[in-house]
This record gives C-alpha cells, sequence and structure tokens, in this order.
C-alpha cells in the first residue's frame, strides 16, 4: 500500500425509474385520415423502460493520484403510437420536439405499420412479451424503441399521415364529392344515390378546390355536420330531393373544362306570382352597404409551413377605391392545405358578397314545385323595378295550404338560356283547399308489449276516415272529459278489424276483416324480424303470406307467434286485430292516469291540412290504461382500468334511449366468476349517476362485476353487462401481527354456519338437507331438494390491535358474501363468559348493528395500538353456490422508512447510525457512494441500535466516507 494514498471520488446520478408520457389518451376517438394531414398520435403500450448505466473516470491531483468516477443514464423505451383508422397509404414528414424527419430515417427507430386487416403483431413484443402481443388490426400506429436520452419523459412526435382516397385527387388531397360519398358509405348510406355528384366532382378538379382531414379536428363528428362544412368550402347546395341527395354547385363563372349551369328553369311574371301580404308579388332584402364585403380573410393550415394555422386574404381593388374597405370576419377552412386553394376560395366569397346582396321572396303553386334549391329563375316585376334578374333558388317552404314560397338569391346578369318550362300558355288549374274532411271511424285504442313501445305506459291510437277528403286528425286526451290536450297528429289510415275466426295458441294462420287497405306477403326471415307485426288481444305476432279471400276477409298465414315478450294465446272471434305500423299515434301516459279512464278525441282535417273540426263536433271514446314500464336498455360493454393498491376504476357503453329516463346505474359483484345478478353485492349503496366511477369497495381475490341501468321509476335493464378482475393480494411489508382465525376449525369465529369435514364453514343444516354427496334428500318419489337457495349465514372475529401499523385481511371464500369490518363496538351483545349465549336463534343477530358503522373491506387500513378490530362475513342466497369460507387472516404491517446519511466518517470498529425514527427496527444499509478503494460493502453490526461497519473484498473491517441510505420501520407495539 502506497504511504500517500489518493482519494478516490465516486458521483452517481440520480436514476430515473419511472417513465412519463403526456400523449396517452383513454377512450380517445381513432381517426381516420382522408388525404393527408399531420396528427399527433396516441400512446397505446409501453413497456422496457431500460436505464442504461455511462461510467466517466478522471485522474486528478499530483502524480494522478486521486480518480473521480461520474456515472450517469440514459434511458430507452418500446413504445406503439396509434395514429388513425387503416389502411393508409404511408408516412412523409415526422416532427420530433424540434427535429424534422422524412420517414423512413434510422434516426428516429420507428416501424410503420399501416393498418391493414390482416397485420400482425409487432416483432419486438411478440418476441419479449408474447402474451401482450396484440396485431391493433386495421390500426395505423408507429413502433419503435426509443431513445430517451437522460429523460425519463418522451418527446412530442407528430407525423404526416398520408391517408385514404388519394387518388381521387392529386395523390395528396382527395377530391370533395369523393370524400362526401364515403362518409356515407360509413353511416350506411353507401347504396344512396346522389344527384349531381359527378358534375360536382368535374367542378372540384378543374377548380382544384381539394380537401384533406383537418388536422386541428380530429374528434368524432356528426356526419350532417361534416358534409355541410364541405359543401361551405366549396361553394354548394347540399339537400334531400325525393328519395336522394342532391348536390348543386354554385359557381357561375367556367372553370377549366366544367361550366356552371346556366338553364332558366322558369321566366316568372305577375301572372305567375301568389300575392303577399300588402298585394306585392315580390318582397326583397338587401344586405347594407357595410355587408357587402370587399376584403376576405380566409383562414388555412399550410402544409408547406408544418400545417401551421395561416390567414390568406382577398380583395376587390375597384370596390376598395370606390367606397373603401369593408373587411369580412376570417373565414375557417381547414379543410384547405395550400395557399392557393384558400385563395380562391376567398375570391369566390368576395364575389358572392358583391353579386349575391339581394334575396328575393315569392310564393308559386303546386304547378311550380319542380324548383328546387341551385335553380335559376327570372323574374320579372314591374311594380317593383325588377325587369328579367335572374336569381338562384335558395330555398323551399310549403305551407299547410299548400302554397310554395320561394327564397331565391340575386345573380350576375349575364347570358343565360331561355326557360325550360312555360305555363303561360296552359290554363292555370283551381284548386280547392276548403273541402270537408268527415269524421274519424271509431279507433283502435291498445297498449302493445313493452318490448313494442319508445316509452313507459305508451297507448296506441290508430283511425282513418271514410270521406275522400280525410287527411288526417289530431288526437286530444283528457281525464275528466272536460279539459283536452293534443298530444299527436294522425296523418295516415291504420289497419285494423276483427278476428273472423277464433285462434288458438298453436295456429299459424287467421282470418281477419279489414277496415280499409290491403296486406302485403313477406319472406320469413322479414317476418322472424317483426317486419308485419299486428297485436291482437296482448299478443304480437307476424305474418309471411297474405291472401284476400272472396269473402272479402284477408287470410294471414305463417304466423310467428308471441314476439316482442309477449306470449302465444288463445284469442276468440270478433277480437280486434290491428296492423302496427307508422300509422298509429304512439303516446306515453303518465303513471297518475293508470287504472283510471282517460278519453280521446279526434279532430279531423282535409287533405290540405285545413277546415279542421272543433273539440265539440267530436265524441269521446275512453280507455284505462295499465302500467306497462319499459325496461332500461342494457349496458353494452364494461370494463375496468386498475388505479393504485385496490382502486379500480369502472367505464362502460349505454346508449341512452330518447327521451332519457335513466336514474343511473346499479354495478354490483359476486365472489368468484359467478355471474349471477341477484345474488351479487352491490359495490356501493345507491346509483352510479357518472362514469368513469372509482371505486375500493372490492376486495381481494377473483370476482365478477356486473352492471345493469336503472330508470326513474326504478326498473333495471333485462341483462347485465360484466367484467372478470382478479383484484390479487395485498402486499406485504414489514408484518407486525398475524392471526389464522381459520386455525383449529375456525375455533376463534363465531358463526351460524357449520364446520364439516373438510374444516371450511358451509350453510348449517336444515331438516329438507344435509352436506354430503349431492346435497339432496328424498323422503318419496315426488320429494324436492331442499328450499331453492343456500341457508344465508353469518360469522364474527375480533381481536385487539397489538401494535400500530395497516391492518388488512387475506380471505379465501367461495361464493357469494360481503366482508365488513369496524374498528369499535359501543354495545355488544355477546358476552366475554363462555356461558353466556350468542344468539337466540338462527336468525338472529348477535351484535348491535347500531353501535357503528359497518364498512365493506377492501385495502388496508391505519389503526392504532388498542384498537378494537371486528369483522363480520355475511353469506348471500344463492340457488346455484353455496358460500363457503375456508380460510380467513388478519394482518398488521407498517410501511418503511427511509433516512440518508452524507459524508460519514466510519472508523473500523464501526459506527451507530443517528437514525431520528421513534421505535425503529432495521430491514437493510446500503452504500451510495464511497471514497475508499478497499472499502466495498457494508456490514450490519446490530439492527437496533442500527451499528454498522465497512468491510473489504476480503470481508475485513475498514474505515472509511461514504454516503449511506438506511431503511427500516416503526414498531409501535403495545407495552413498549
Amino acid at each position: 500500500m502506497s504511504l500517500f494514498k489518493g482519494k478516490n471520488t465516486t458521483t452517481r446520478a440520480d436514476k430515473i425509474s419511472n417513465f412519463t408520457v403526456s400523449t396517452a389518451e383513454y377512450g380517445a376517438t381513432v381517426p381516420e385520415i382522408l388525404g393527408t394531414t399531420r396528427v399527433s398520435p396516441n400512446i397505446i403500450y409501453y413497456d422496457d423502460f431500460t436505464a442504461h448505466e455511462h461510467k466517466k473516470s478522471q485522474k486528478a491531483g499530483k502524480g494522478g493520484r486521486s480518480k473521480t468516477t461520474t456515472i450517469t443514464y440514459t434511458y430507452t423505451v418500446a413504445t406503439i403510437m396509434a395514429l388513425c383508422e387503416g389502411p393508409i397509404s404511408g408516412i412523409g414528414k415526422i416532427w420530433e420536439d424540434k427535429n424534422l424527419y422524412t420517414y423512413p430515417n434510422e434516426d428516429i427507430g420507428l416501424t410503420l405499420f399501416r393498418g391493414t386487416a390482416d397485420q400482425g403483431p409487432w416483432a419486438y413484443v411478440s418476441g419479449k412479451h408474447p402474451n401482450k402481443a396484440l396485431p391493433y388490426q386495421n390500426l395505423a400506429y408507429m413502433a419503435g424503441v426509443i431513445d430517451l436520452g437522460d429523460s425519463g419523459s418522451m418527446a412530442a412526435y407528430n407525423f404526416e399521415v398520408k391517408g385514404k382516397l388519394l387518388n381521387t385527387g392529386d395523390g395528396v388531397d382527395v377530391n370533395p364529392a369523393d370524400y362526401i360519398l364515403y362518409i356515407l358509405d360509413k353511416v350506411g348510406l353507401g347504396s344512396l344515390k346522389v344527384d349531381g355528384i359527378d358534375n360536382y366532382r368535374s367542378y372540384c378538379k378543374e377548380s382544384d378546390m381539394l380537401i384533406s382531414t383537418p388536422s386541428d379536428s380530429l374528434d368524432a363528428k356528426a356526419a350532417r355536420d361534416t358534409i355541410n362544412d364541405i359543401a361551405n368550402i366549396t361553394n354548394a347546395y347540399i339537400f334531400w330531393s325525393n328519395d336522394r341527395l342532391k348536390i348543386v354547385p354554385r359557381a357561375d363563372r367556367p372553370v377549366g373544362r366544367w361550366k356552371p349551369d346556366k338553364q332558366i328553369r322558369y321566366s316568372l311574371t305577375p301572372d305567375d306570382f301568389i300575392p303577399q301580404s300588402g298585394g306585392v308579388c315580390i318582397s326583397y332584402s338587401r344586405k347594407d352597404s357595410s355587408e357587402i364585403y370587399n376584403r376576405v380573410s380566409v383562414e388555412f393550415l399550410n402544409r408547406s409551413n408544418s400545417y401551421e394555422k395561416e390567414i390568406v386574404n382577398y380583395q376587390d381593388n375597384d370596390d376598395i377605391k370606390e367606397f373603401g374597405v369593408r373587411q369580412s370576419s376570417t373565414i375557417q377552412a381547414h379543410y384547405l392545405y395550400t395557399k392557393t386553394r384558400a385563395v380562391k376560395l376567398a375570391e369566390e366569397l368576395c364575389r358572392k358578397y358583391k353579386y349575391e346582396r339581394v334575396k328575393y321572396t315569392f310564393k308559386l303553386d303546386w304547378a311550380f314545385c319542380r324548383l328546387e334549391p341551385g335553380d335559376l329563375v327570372m323574374l320579372t316585376d314591374p311594380a317593383m323595378g325588377i325587369e328579367n334578374q335572374p336569381a338562384m333558388i335558395d330555398s323551399v317552404t310549403e305551407g299547410i295550404d299548400g302554397i310554395l314560397t320561394f327564397t331565391a338569391i340575386s345573380r350576375a346578369k349575364g347570358v343565360y338560356n331561355e326557360a325550360e318550362y312555360n305555363v303561360h300558355e296552359n290554363e292555370r288549374p283551381i284548386i280547392d283547399f276548403n273541402p270537408i274532411p268527415g269524421n274519424c271511424e271509431s279507433p283502435m285504442i291498445f297498449q302493445p308489449p313493452a318490448l313494442m313501445t319508445n316509452a313507459d305506459n305508451e297507448v296506441w291510437i290508430g283511425t282513418w276516415g271514410k270521406n275522400p277528403n280525410w287527411g288526417g286528425c289530431s288526437v286530444w286526451v283528457s281525464d275528466t272529459n272536460q279539459y283536452y290536450r293534443r298530444i299527436g297528429t294522425i296523418d295516415y289510415k291504420a289497419r285494423y278489424g276483427v278476428l273472423a275466426k277464433s285462434l288458438n295458441v298453436t295456429d299459424t294462420s287467421l282470418e281477419m276483416t279489414l277496415n280499409q287497405g290491403e296486406f302485403t306477403s313477406v319472406d320469413l326471415e322479414s317476418a322472424e324480424h317483426g317486419d308485419t307485426v299486428m297485436y291482437v288481444g296482448g299478443e304480437a305476432l307476424s305474418y309471411q303470406t297474405a291472401t284476400l279471400l272472396e269473402n272479402g276477409n284477408w287470410e294471414l298465414t305463417g304466423l310467428i307467434r308471441g314476439q316482442y315478450g309477449s306470449e302465444a294465446a288463445y284469442h276468440t272471434k270478433g277480437t280486434s286485430i290491428a296492423r302496427c305500423d307508422e300509422a298509429f299515434l304512439k303516446s306515453g301516459i303518465r303513471n297518475s292516469y293508470v287504472g283510471h279512464t282517460i278519453y280521446f278525441k279526434l279532430t279531423s282535417f282535409n287533405v290540405f291540412g285545413g277546415q279542421e273540426q272543433s273539440l265539440a263536433e267530436v265524441q269521446a271514446y275512453s280507455f284505462i290504461p295499465k302500467s306497462v314500464q319499459i325496461l332500461p336498455p342494457d349496458v353494452e360493454v364494461l370494463n375496468v382500468e386498475k388505479m393504485s393498491s385496490s382502486i379500480r376504476r369502472y367505464w362502460w357503453k349505454f346508449r341512452y334511449p330518447e327521451p332519457n329516463d335513466i336514474a343511473g346505474f346499479s354495478l354490483k359483484y359476486t365472489q368468484g366468476k359467478e355471474l349471477n345478478w341477484d345474488t351479487g353485492i352491490p359495490v356501493q349503496d345507491g346509483l352510479i349517476t357518472s362514469q368513469p366511477y372509482e371505486t375500493q369497495t372490492v376486495r381481494q381475490g377473483v370476482h365478477a362485476v356486473m352492471i345493469k341501468a336503472v330508470d326513474n321509476n326504478g326498473n333495471e335493464s333485462k341483462n347485465f353487462a360484466y367484467c372478470l378482475l382478479d383484484m390479487g393480494d395485498l402486499l406485504q411489508e414489514n408484518v407486525l401481527f398475524d392471526v389464522d382465525f381459520g386455525k383449529n376449525r375456525f375455533e376463534n369465529m363465531k358463526h351460524t354456519g357449520t364446520v364439516l369435514s373438510d374444516d371450511c364453514i358451509h350453510a348449517a343444516n336444515s331438516m329438507t338437507m344435509w352436506h354430503e354427496s349431492g346435497r339432496k334428500i328424498w323422503q318419496n318419489a315426488e320429494s324436492k331438494m331442499w328450499e331453492t337457495s343456500f341457508r344465508p349465514y353469518t360469522a364474527f372475529a375480533n381481536f385487539t390491535a397489538p401494535a400500530s401499523g395497516q391492518f388488512w385481511l387475506l380471505s379465501n371464500i367461495d361464493g357469494p358474501a360481503i366482508v365488513l369490518y369496524r374498528l369499535s363496538l359501543t354495545s355488544p351483545r355477546w358476552s366475554d363468559s363462555i356461558t353466556s349465549p350468542i344468539w337466540e336463534s338462527d336468525e338472529a343477530s348477535f351484535w348491535d348493528d347500531s353501535a357503528d358503522l359497518w364498512k365493506q373491506w377492501s385495502d388496508k387500513l391505519e389503526v392504532r395500538a388498542g384498537d378494537l378490530v371486528e369483522i363480520r362475513i355475511e353469506s348471500k342466497n344463492s340457488a346455484l353456490q353455496e358460500t363457503v369460507i375456508k380460510s380467513l387472516h388478519a394482518y398488521i404491517d407498517v410501511p418503511d422508512r427511509q433516512e440518508h446519511f452524507e459524508d460519514l466518517s466510519i472508523p473500523a470498529d464501526g459506527l451507530e447510525l443517528p437514525i431520528t425514527t421513534p421505535f425503529y427496527e432495521t430491514t437493510s444499509v446500503h452504500i451510495d457512494a464511497i471514497e475508499d478503494d478497499d472499502a466495498v460493502n457494508v456490514k450490519i453490526l446490530s439492527k437496533t441500535p442500527c451499528r454498522i461497519a465497512l468491510v473489504n473484498a476480503q470481508g475485513q473491517q475498514t474505515a472509511g466516507v461514504a454516503d449511506i441510505t438506511w431503511q427500516g420501520f416503526v414498531n409501535e407495539t403495545l407495552g413498549e
């Protein structure tokens, strides 16, 4: 050993133990990218957070006898970043914080999975964690092992995604026509015919108005709203026309090979208009000059500038010179990604403000019903100074009197084609809008099975009128036959009648008289789906084949009996029967009306909606409703997320009914995997009204957790959603106390069950059952098994905590049971005397429930030395599974404490650590840093008090200077 020994110093950086990420969102929408846009990913998987140690040594001092060693760490993590719904075309640019890359690039260490239906799992996860390997089919994502540097957090990533439909545009953006068709297909309207779609596609292509999904709006959005946004950006009308959609570009100037529609549909004169109030033919409104904007600003996303928001302007210089600048508010057009397209939109909007400043309103009769939005008309009204003014139809409204009210927007004058239709040479028809409707026939009033209804206590009402001018009726209700309120309108003639012959339970055909109309036949599948459902005497049934007999009756064959939760029944001749369709008015009745007579009146109106009868003209029809409650919809999915310790967060998928009468949700759990709602234990008292819902109630072990919706009337949904979870056992730290209540056949527990030969507590015997093989007994051939379910019982135990710490239980219980605890008992019924009775009967309680609140046990609980801890286990009735208590342990443990000491000078014979933790027990001592080459480890000479020494490689004690960390716990027990 050298006489002048140098000093060696080791400096170790703090080691990060946790990985933090800010881009992981549970339940986030998976976007679908049409075109090319920038998205930020969602972390859906990360694992193998690894610290890599780096040592750097440097000699110092005279002759280099001193040495400094610096230990630092860098980190890597394996991660999967979800992008969008696949398959996608590829990835362009990648932003990593302030760094920009073009994919593929080795520096980023990421691999693209395009989101195909047949893609396999990431090979890395398959090799290292095969139980976690998922293919994530139809989800596009990036995967790789990322270098985090010396930070425990991930960089901010953004990806330029080349999505779908690129072939419809320029290879980067999408033609709006195909974008709209794709949306319609996604919402189940792929077969819908769209008039004008080819013309619209040509317009968008020639005008270079191509779009992509907005990168700043990737959340779920209604298809209607998205289509309307696209129509506004591309200056087009989209509307419903008869049985299809229609799309019409509003542009009035040729673009490339596309030419606008210059066809005038009608040339309208005062001979065509129906006078408005005051006798005017055309009324009009003109925008104030301050609203005729000559400078328009459009906000777009600039692909050339990393998809940042930018604003472009277009201005009419001639108009500005004459009137000054009139600036519009900024228009958002985030579907556009190039400056050229944003400028085109601004120019088009500026032109609209200039030439569409006047809106005309006029009325026409049915002869002009061909007119639709986007059609061109020529307006002439000398009284208003309007002469051959071209205008584009903007809206059409039909009044109850059959008159059509149009609004039209002025267009620039120019060369237009002659009118397509000429009605001036025809004789104008005279229409009588005021025929008498006649009375309604006696209605069919009934309450169908609950599964056919949309509201509680729903009543269906149908009628018809013999008068050819009958157009429907208003329906009124009263509970006194004096004061009526209107509840709806019947617009169609209902089909109903009576059975011409009795209908037996097993019959598959029937014969009936029909008031009016006819029936059509369907196939078996349609009948099974209820497409031809009939109501008769409380039963819902459907038919396949309908045949008109010579006697005028209808024969319905191929009957599907007992549908929508009803049962097939016998129905006598003359029983009312109705075809259940949209002709019936459906109205929910308040609960206060149930069981009481209510009255309906039906006031007819004619086919034009006019000449409606008064209430005094019509008779009242009485009806006594019964209670028909609609069960809430079933919860579709229940998911659980692990939080800390025994806390679990529950999520569920549920579609609220319309109208919404859901009061909340009921959550239950059962021990083991038994799916039995009736024996389930409530997770909380009362209803859960919001999600996510967090709770510690469910104790350790394997459980089935179930959920149902509950409405305002207390009705539960028919079926429950569920999930299985294994809570696992609580972690032991420093156990100070352990009591086994199952010891010696549960001799330290009071219970109303029975301990069998397996040393477990079972349900007690009764006169009609026993506990051996099969658990059955027969007294004679007709005898049944004991009762209908296993008998409930209760088990009780208590102990005084000998130490302060965290109390927890470990139980092994089969079957439905609930474990309760409380820390004190002010008025117990039992006695310490061995001879004192514990309970008076099998059903009696043996403690006072009012003394203290019992709580469900789930997690560790703080107790103090001397606390009285009471435990109660309640088994539940179950016809499927017996409750068996196999074991029960109670523990008290304490958490670890840590103290850190720096630059301790430790002599060769050892040093007592200056620990401040009271009543401590030592668990471990370790070295953080040391300044002596000989000392390599630490030796614990005694734990209480904690005395340590440094030892060299040969195990011999030596002196040195070191940084020390001590770990231990508080041992606070009774008597100390």
